[in-house]
């Protein structure tokens, strides 16, 4: 039996244990508290605001009691109903909300070696384009082709390519059809 005992290897996992919410169900008599069980974050918005809201009554008031208490009771209590449904997390809840309130006070464009970074409002960048030569021939109506020039021969020796018997006529159309064709006919002198 000693042998068996130390051939067994034990593994031992540890993980972070969870958080259980403590709960305030019943009142000192022992009665149930309507709404209830609730947790002490509850307890402590509920105390919170509703000292806040009594406190504070005179800037919200309807000036009657009648009316005021219920109604700061009312705004406390779904103060604490709304913060039982923040989720449990191992997270610290002042610091998310520290988190939150640095994040909204920081600039929106960021920071970039310690100075706030600032975004160029749009602005108008012109500039001016012009032809050099005017180009005095007008270009060529449907029935003539368009004399292309002939390419200079390269310096460097290139594969030669075999091209067609004969080349196939250019023709440009009476009207231009697209932007680019537009900008060649006025390149070319031709303003139709």
């Amino acid at each position: 039996m000693a042998e068996r005992d130390e051939e067994r290897e034990v593994a031992r996992f540890y993980t972070r244990s969870r958080r259980f919410p403590k709960f305030i169900g019943r009142l000192h008599d022992g009665t149930k508290i309507p709404g209830g069980p609730y947790t002490l974050t509850q307890g402590v918005v509920l105390a919170i605001v509703l000292v806040g809201a009594l406190l504070t009554q005179r800037m919200w008031g309807t000036g009657s009691p009648l009316v005021d208490f219920p109604l700061a009771l009312a705004v406390s209590w779904a103060a604490a109903w709304g913060a039982g449904r923040i989720p449990a997390t191992r997270r610290n809840l002042l610091s998310v909300i520290a988190g939150g309130l640095s994040a909204m006070t920081k600039p929106a464009t960021g920071r970039y070696l310690g100075t706030t970074m600032k975004i160029r409002p749009p602005h108008y960048a012109g500039g001016k384009t012009s032809i050099a030569e005017a180009i005095a021939d007008p270009l060529p109506r449907d029935g003539d082709a368009i004399p292309t020039p002939e390419p200079e021969t390269p310096i460097v020796a290139e594969l030669a390519v075999q091209q067609r018997s004969t080349p196939l006529p250019t023709r440009t159309p009476a009207h231009a059809v697209s932007g680019v064709e537009r900008l060649l006919q006025q390149a070319r002198g031709g303003n139709s």
